[in-house]
């Protein structure tokens, strides 16, 4: 199958793939249900808001700001990202532990009643490191967990706050306690910012994101990865997925869920990957890839497919159809290129209005794309069958190409 380079149908897929297209695809995925549980001052809203991104929890001022759990799930401009946090009561340590315990075994009980969507998938039990303790209410909590068969990660909260000796103690006391279902003890400090500029950077947070997508189900892992925003590793490897699957189905000719079996179905996987890039990416730094300056998924996707062509006779000069196999190497090498761009947004401070940020945009690319392209094991022999070619693509990994 053959597609011959189109600006106007390039066009027609960039306007096709707005903002519900990357909506449809959010909404397809599984959204894993964890409980962040702690009292009140331990740092829980400050954690969830360093690790996702956005204010999806109000932080107090060692005040209370819950008096029962509440559902959040990440969010950045009305797209709810695929992640459901249960924020436990803002209970005081002291004489509110005990309503603290209660509450937290009836909304567990609750959960558990309910059906396999509801259930609590797994627990971050946030404790402060500077306590240096494990109170009785904790331990209560803990050992309910356990009776549920809920896996569970006790998180040493504000440890950039704590002692060696404060840490080593409440370790000490949770080993004692001998919990079969809390699979790790990790030490964690979050992002703080003081008039605008950070004061301390987070660590453990990108361990505590690996051991909590290695707990969760397969299912939920996809979910886990797109809304955080702390570890880019896990993103790019989630694209590299979609890149080699767009590849693979411009090469074989079809292969769900590439829409490939319509006329110019070759720039429709590429609409395909990049708007499942950009859902991966999308998240990242407060939304920037959706919403920086107002530019919507389809604005994006118009940026990037408007330079499809030029970049098409650069990588293919004096060519003007796009086959099977040259449609793999495109999908490729476009798709390492746009990912990369992402990653760039994503962890940059871009500045600007909507066409400065556009231009911005159009650069990186640009610049990504012409560094990708000299990569010669992104080129295949137009003398290779389609599936030496499928077989080349599946066994490459993106740490060889980048």
């Amino acid at each position: 199958m053959i597609t011959i380079i189109n600006s106007r149908y390039i066009q027609f897929i960039a306007m096709a793939n707005k903002i519900d297209q990357v909506k449809e695809f959010l909404d397809q995925l599984n959204a894993p249900n964890i409980a962040v549980i702690g009292l009140t001052g331990v740092g829980k809203s400050t954690l969830i808001n360093t690790i996702f991104g956005t204010e999806i929890a109000p932080t107090g001022s060692g005040k209370p700001v819950t008096t029962e759990f509440k559902k959040y799930s990440p969010e950045v401009l009305g797209i709810n990202l695929p992640v459901n946090l249960y924020d436990s009561p803002g209970y005081e340590p002291g004489t509110e532990e005990p309503i603290f315990v209660q509450s937290t075994i009836d909304f567990l009980n609750q959960q558990s009643r309910k059906g396999k969507e509801e259930q609590i998938h797994l627990v971050w039990y946030i404790i402060s490191a500077s306590s240096a303790r494990l109170t009785q209410a904790d331990i209560n909590i803990l050992t309910e967990v356990n009776k549920k068969l809920i896996p569970a990660i006790i998180v040493l909260s504000q440890s950039d706050r704590a002692s060696n000796r404060e840490r080593a103690n409440v370790r000490s006391a949770i080993e004692r306690t001998s919990f079969n279902k809390v699979y790790e003890v990790i030490e964690v400090a979050s992002l703080i910012i003081e008039n605008g500029q950070e004061v301390y950077k987070p660590f453990g947070v990108k361990t505590l994101l690996d051991k909590t997508e290695e707990l969760l189900p397969e299912i939920y892992s996809e979910a886990v990865v797109i809304a955080q925003i702390v570890d880019i590793e896990s993103k790019k490897e989630l694209a590299w997925k979609y890149i080699k699957q767009a590849s693979i189905g411009c090469v074989a000719g079809g292969i769900p869920p590439v829409p490939l079996s319509a006329p110019a179905s070759i720039i429709s996987a590429l609409a395909y990957m990049y708007s499942k890039i950009i859902a991966i990416y999308g998240h990242t730094k407060l939304g920037l890839l959706l919403g920086l300056s107002g530019i919507t998924t389809g604005g994006v996707l118009s940026i990037i497919t408007d330079g499809i062509i030029d970049s098409f006779s650069l990588m293919f000069p004096g060519i003007s159809i796009l086959s099977g196999t040259a449609g793999g190497s495109f999908a490729l090498v476009s798709g390492i290129a746009f990912a990369n761009t992402c990653e760039k947004l994503a962890i940059s401070n871009i500045q600007g209005n909507e066409n400065e940020v556009r231009t911005q945009l159009r650069k990186i690319f640009a610049e990504e794309f012409n560094k990708v392209s000299k990569k010669p094991a992104l080129r295949f022999s137009s003398t290779s069958s389609p599936e030496e070619i499928i077989e080349s693509i599946e066994t490459m990994k993106l740490i060889d190409i980048r």
